[in-house]
């Protein structure tokens, strides 16, 4: 792995870890960074070497500081909508947020577990990523916002469908209309970190959950996994109906064979994720 890459991956054991790297600027999220960790993940939905991921960022300042506020500003050559006078591409004036939002679909789309590993502040978009994964490990020295509003901005990257269902509707308001700093313990209290630990821990336990996941029946996990996000926005009848006819996909599998068979066998299931 290059030092150079803003965004850094390798597999450990069946974990696909990818790196924010830019430490230098809190792991500030700018156009092409965004762009390539869409990309990255789209491919890592069809690579059956990755069985979970750990999303994390470099040099234990932050997690992510959010959007890269230069380019934000309207600085660059990347035009901004209501902030610069670059033309907008037409495929940016139907899709403002661009790959920013984008990389919150792509945490949900992989369908596979995503692991935060936080050290440092998580705000912003940074803070909507997070919440987009499905468990947030942090250590002690982290500190999250919905920090927007400072900013004079709304709230995006999918940071309002997922707080409310988090932390409850009104700690959800409270946190985005006030931009609010919360410490590791006070966002440990309202379940915005679900594993709080000591500092420089964040990532080797995240780690350790990740790799757990990955000796499982990962066809099963990964269709649960899709039975609860579908379940957001569905009724009871519809999601009986799913469960029914997906619930017939993982039986089909080798390890449904195995975790039947051993059982039965009085015997640990040795799951190969096929």
């Amino acid at each position: 792995m290059s030092d150079e890459e803003h965004v850094q991956f390798e597999i450990d054991e069946g974990v696909g870890v990818v790196t924010l790297n830019r430490p230098d600027r809190m792991n500030a999220v700018h156009w092409d960074m965004a762009q390539q960790l869409v990309d990255l993940f789209g491919d890592m939905r069809q690579n059956d070497d990755v069985r979970t991921i750990v999303l994390t960022g470099a040099g234990g300042r932050a997690f992510c500081a959010g959007g890269d506020v230069t380019w934000l500003s309207g600085g660059t050559d990347r035009p901004i909508p209501g902030l610069s006078d670059l033309p907008i591409p037409r495929y940016q004036r139907k899709t403002p947020g661009g790959p920013f939002s984008e990389f919150t679909r792509a945490i949900v789309a992989v369908e596979k577990p995503v692991i935060a590993a936080i050290s440092g502040v998580a705000v912003g978009a940074g803070l909507a990523y997070a919440c987009a994964c499905d468990r947030r490990f942090a250590d002690k020295k982290s500190r999250f916002s919905a920090i927007f509003v400072k900013r004079g901005l709304g709230p995006d990257c999918g940071i309002s469908y997922f707080l409310p269902r988090i932390v409850g509707l009104p700690t959800a308001l409270m946190m985005i209309e006030t931009a609010k700093m919360l410490s590791a313990d006070e966002a440990h209290e309202i379940g915005l970190v679900d594993e709080l630990v000591e500092e420089g821990e964040a990532l080797p336990a995240a780690m350790a959950y990740a790799k757990e996941l990955a000796k499982g029946a990962s066809v099963a996990v990964d269709l649960g996994r899709r039975y609860v996000h579908k379940a957001l926005t569905s009724t009871l009848d519809e999601m009986l109906d799913y469960e029914a006819v997906a619930s017939v996909m993982t039986a089909a599998t080798l390890d449904a064979k195995e975790g039947t068979t051993s059982f039965i066998e009085k015997r640990d299931a040795k799951f190969v994720g096929q």
